[in-house]
């Protein structure tokens, strides 16, 4: 068994551990958490950021808490029902952290096993070189981030799929009609992993998928008040999947982006 495989078969210790410390430490805070952008435009026709969307992780706990306000609905008075609020967000915040600690164990055991995949891919195909993949991500990454801010795919087009351009170059043609433009400032990618390969006798079906940890100023304003509509000014970050496809000059493009909550999608190396 090697170390990652060890890590990964240890995460009930890390389960008790969270619910030892970030429990008690959750009771006591007084002050609401900053809203992430993707939350803020759970409500939103348009995504953020290119890829940007998903589920918003700030709906169900704000119908929780607005429970608080109809007595009717609590066993008890006043304090009861603000108690079993605060334990229930509590809760949810505790299954989050730990949902998030699985996940990521997933993604360091399914790197270590896509690397060591990949050198021996190598050693046969020139084309499977990690450190040459990863360039290619990286460049991808923020191309394509920045082309979606300009709100003008053409600079990213030989860094994607012809369908996903066209997919993205429709949803900024939308945009434009609606009025809005998605501000993009100071992009930064945290972390890349592989986590997922494939590799078919045919090589235009052989694909990566990634593991993608960013965060950026990420904002819609509308082009003619110049008023953010949707997003913060403040720095988020985010988790997504990226699905690289390997083309007929063997070069690996971006073909899909799934969110976080959609990892359950991908088959994990």
């Amino acid at each position: 068994m090697n170390k990652i495989d060890k890590l990964f078969n240890s995460k009930i210790i890390v389960f008790v551990i969270a619910l030892i410390f970030i429990v008690p430490i959750h009771l006591n805070l007084a002050a609401p958490r900053e809203v992430h952008a993707k939350e803020i435009s759970s409500n939103q026709v348009t995504s953020l950021r290119a890829g940007g969307g998903g589920s918003s992780g700030g709906s169900s706990s704000g119908s929780s808490s607005s429970g608080s306000h109809h007595s009717s609905n609590t066993r008890g008075y006043g304090t009861g029902g603000v108690i079993s609020n605060i334990l229930s967000a509590i809760i949810m915040v505790v299954l989050l952290f730990i949902g998030t600690i699985v996940l990521y164990l997933k993604v360091l055991r399914s790197s270590f096993n896509s690397k060591r995949y990949m050198r021996m891919l190598d050693d046969k195909d020139i084309t499977w070189n990690y450190k040459n993949i990863e360039r290619q991500v990286i460049d991808a990454y923020y191309i394509i981030q920045k082309s979606w801010a300009e709100g003008n795919m053409q600079k990213a087009k030989d860094y994607m799929t012809k369908e996903l351009y066209e997919n993205f170059q429709s949803k900024l043609e939308w945009m434009e009609v609606r009025k809005r433009k998605n501000i993009l400032k100071k992009i930064k990618l945290r972390n890349v992993k592989p986590i997922s390969i494939h590799d078919d006798e045919d090589d235009s079906k052989d694909l990566i998928w990634f593991y993608i940890k960013g965060n950026m100023i990420d904002y819609i304003i509308n082009t003619e008040t110049k008023e953010i509509v949707s997003g913060t000014t403040h720095h988020t970050s985010f988790v997504e999947f990226w699905k690289f496809t390997r083309t007929k000059n063997n070069r690996w493009v971006l073909s899909k982006i799934l969110q976080q909550e959609e990892a359950n999608k991908i088959t994990f190396q």
